[in-house]
């Protein structure tokens, strides 16, 4: 009887631990109205007016992230830098949900040292009303109490050879690439959740349609859940393959949603794009063509 109340014991007192340290790998920081100091530099290149900063604790002696509002015209928004022994290496206005349904949507890489370094976070909430941020540093899809910098082998760049992933489709099973060889493919890296890539997905259902009898292969992948995407598709078309990747192959993709990928028949990158719209097909409908005028 003892044995067992100790042994209850123990497994509150790990999930109470567990629970603290979920609840505090989130971080709040405050705003101040102005400019910020380590802005200078570019100030007068900047088309708009810098409201408020903040700087984010990041438990990095070599890394600052600033975040704050500005304003252009009658437009107001949000902007997002980096700083790196304090020096200005990345600056870039963001676009915050501040009623998203899915916190995810707010997860944002920062790029720097020509892309060979990311720093990833996710804001939980912009509070206009207490003037301040809620935030946490992201690792590999894992929220974090400090910043990490990610090293980019950059592999999915126009040029190169498209790497080896690891792909399940909606069953399940093991979704093998290598059985696509002499295909041209068309990847797409999407999430339920993103705005821009349900946009997208009209488009490319045409792309689907028009190459039907082209040896053309067309693969969505995303790091969703299989039942939050078979809700999706439930009342969506979407006619890509569907496909899952892997918890260690995410990482090349990063918490920016969407991506368009073409390779040709021998797994040269030949299209990149980030980012999507409901014209987006038009642009790999293009390349396709170009493609097929060079063979």
């Amino acid at each position: 009887m003892l044995k067992n109340i100790f042994i209850a014991i123990f497994i509150l007192t790990v999930l109470s631990s567990c629970q603290k340290e979920q609840k505090s790998s989130y971080k709040t920081a405050e705003f101040q109205q102005g400019f910020p100091e380590i802005l200078k530099p570019i100030e007068k290149s900047l088309p708009f007016e810098i409201l408020s900063h903040s700087i984010l604790e990041s438990n990095n002696d070599s890394i600052d992230i600033y975040v704050g509002f500005l304003k252009q015209g009658e437009q107001t928004g949000n902007w997002i830098a980096l700083a790196s022994n304090k020096q200005i290496k990345q600056f870039t206005t963001v676009d915050f949900k501040q009623d998203s349904e899915n916190i995810k949507e707010n997860d944002i890489d920062i790029e720097f040292n020509n892309s060979i370094n990311r720093v990833s976070l996710r804001i939980k909430k912009l509070d206009t009303l207490k003037n301040n941020i809620i935030y946490s540093w992201i690792n590999q899809s894992i929220l974090t109490d400090s910043l990490s910098v990610l090293t980019i082998d950059k592999p999915l760049v126009k040029g190169k050879i498209f790497p080896s992933i690891e792909l399940t489709d909606i069953n399940g099973e093991n979704f093998d690439l290598n059985k696509l060889k002499g295909q041209t493919i068309i990847f797409n890296w999407w999430a339920v959740w993103c705005a821009p890539c349900r946009k997208e997905i009209p488009g490319l259902n045409k792309l689907v349609s028009k190459y039907s009898d082209k040896n053309v292969k067309f693969v969505s992948i995303t790091d969703d859940s299989k039942d939050k995407v078979s809700g999706f598709l439930e009342k969506n078309k979407f006619e890509y393959d569907i496909t899952f990747i892997s918890k260690n192959d995410k990482v090349l993709f990063g918490n920016s949603y969407p991506k368009n990928i073409v390779i040709d028949n021998n797994k040269n990158i030949t299209f990149y794009k980030e980012g999507g719209n409901e014209n987006v097909w038009l642009e790999i409908d293009q390349h396709l063509t170009e493609l097929n005028n060079k063979k």
